[in-house]
């Protein structure tokens, strides 16, 4: 079976260091703090956002977009949507990392 803290740490068959077996542990409930307000924010950014009604309606007709559409990213809906995906890939990244740091501590029997 595929052991992820000897592909990480070498071939050794000795424990893990001790700055690790403590630092860890403390990481995982920070990354688990850091997904649960996240999701809090993203639900609550995702909430302000207007709808969008009609958005695709003018790639079909061939419209030419008014400069307000083409600066959105600099309005209000721009940014919370801007914020909004970067949190969400965030919350992502960061899911990764705590499912990896439960891998090097605990690792799976081999």
């Amino acid at each position: 079976m595929f052991n992820l803290s000897t592909f990480l740490l070498g071939a050794s068959t000795s424990p893990l260091p001790d700055w690790v077996t403590t630092l860890l542990p403390v990481l995982q409930y920070i990354f688990i703090g850091f997904v649960a307000l996240g999701s809090i924010t993203v639900i609550l950014l995702v909430l302000f956002q207007q709808s969008n009604s009609g958005g695709g309606l003018n790639a079909v007709s061939g419209v030419t977009e008014t400069y307000f559409a083409q600066n959105k990213g600099r309005t209000k809906e721009g940014r919370l949507k801007r914020a909004t995906t970067i949190l969400a890939i965030t919350i992502a990244v960061v899911t990764l990392l705590y499912f990896l740091s439960l891998q090097i501590v605990n690792p799976f029997s081999s």
